[in-house]
């Protein structure tokens, strides 16, 4: 499938004319102190964000300025698609905005249709879920990203504050919303990673974890699932452009933490 890449007038025009979310309320309520405030993102393996229901994992031979690229570029998405969409009462409309917005950070996403998940399997955890559809989406790629994202499942559950972020801003009542991001890194140098949302519905209102404790047999949900690829030469090219939109680092946006 051929991607068409914007142009940079095209990139100007569009960070020129974004409109950005602002910080929750919610979250300005609650500081989150944590490693990542000290640390940048780009020397970090996993990143929760502190606004917004996203985890994403970094393999150990992904260069630093792609880590920061990534960071940078999931900040802004996540920002744009807030500002100029509801996910609640929009959801395929938000996703749109999501794209475009990744599109000129420099990143293609090859597939944003917002479907329904089916599956045979009723009785399984959410991270058997997720694992499922990463292994289906990531093709080659697949064993290095399960094992990524086992290392930065487990990582978040097991820290305090990064599952009590990443659980306070994904739920809401019997609604959840999640984004999982592994990146790696190709042979040929190339950032990659197999992008899923979630959007579901509970049948019942559930406490704790949820992404660790929900059944797929007793919720409604949707995705989106497909391989991205980051065009680094696009998002140097439109780097000045997305910091000069962005209000706050992407250290401040996400929580960070290192694996073993």
């Amino acid at each position: 499938m051929s991607i068409i890449l914007p142009s940079f007038e095209e990139s100007q025009a569009f960070f020129e004319g974004a409109k950005l979310a602002t910080q929750s309320v919610r979250f300005a309520r609650a500081q989150v102190i944590t490693q990542s405030e000290e640390v940048g993102v780009k020397e970090q393996d996993v990143l929760v964000g502190k606004e917004s229901p996203t985890i994403i994992g970094f393999t150990d031979n992904l260069d630093e300025d792609k880590k920061q690229a990534a960071a940078d570029s999931i900040h802004y998405a996540e920002r744009y698609a807030d500002g100029n969409s509801d996910i609640k009462l929009t959801p395929i409309d938000w996703h749109e905005k999501y794209r475009e917005a990744m599109k000129h950070c420099g990143w293609t996403l090859i597939n944003n249709k917002y479907e329904d998940h089916v599956s045979k399997q009723v009785n399984v955890t959410m991270d058997v879920i997720v694992m499922d559809i990463i292994k289906t989406v990531a093709g080659r790629n697949a064993p290095a990203m399960l094992k990524l994202l086992d290392g930065v499942l487990g990582k978040v559950k097991d820290e305090e504050q990064l599952i009590t972020l990443f659980d306070n801003n994904s739920k809401s009542g019997k609604n959840a919303e999640f984004r999982i991001v592994p990146c790696l890194q190709s042979e040929g140098g190339t950032a990659i990673t197999a992008y899923l949302a979630v959007d579901c519905e509970l049948k019942t209102q559930q406490g704790g974890a949820w992404f660790w404790t929900w059944k797929l047999s007793e919720l409604k949900m949707k995705k989106v699932a497909t391989m991205v690829e980051l065009n680094m030469r696009v998002h140097e090219r439109n780097r000045d452009l997305i910091y000069a939109a962005l209000d706050k680092s992407s250290e401040d946006f996400f929580a960070g933490a290192k694996l073993g």
